[in-house]
């Protein structure tokens, strides 16, 4: 038996829940763990926001990206 994705995966707040981000479809996007807990660790410098087009945009901290040109999952794309 395959596992489906939703079952490696964690719902995430773009914004947090502890600093009024709502627990609805428009503030979440799904992980994996690893990703997941990654954004939760503030020294790594990751930020996550929703593009124009509403699909997530994942920030990378300055010093692997000096311009912190926003990048997407090609591979999963929110339907």
């Amino acid at each position: 038996m395959t596992k489906e994705p939703l079952d490696w995966t964690d719902a995430h707040h773009i914004t947090a829940w502890t600093h009024g981000g709502p627990t609805n479809l428009d503030n979440l996007v799904l992980l994996c763990r690893h990703h997941h807990r990654l954004l939760h660790q503030p020294d790594t410098g990751w930020q996550i926001r929703l593009g124009t087009d509403q699909r997530p945009e994942f920030i990378p901290p300055a010093h692997l990206d000096p311009q912190q040109r926003p990048r997407r999952n090609l591979y999963h794309q929110r339907q």
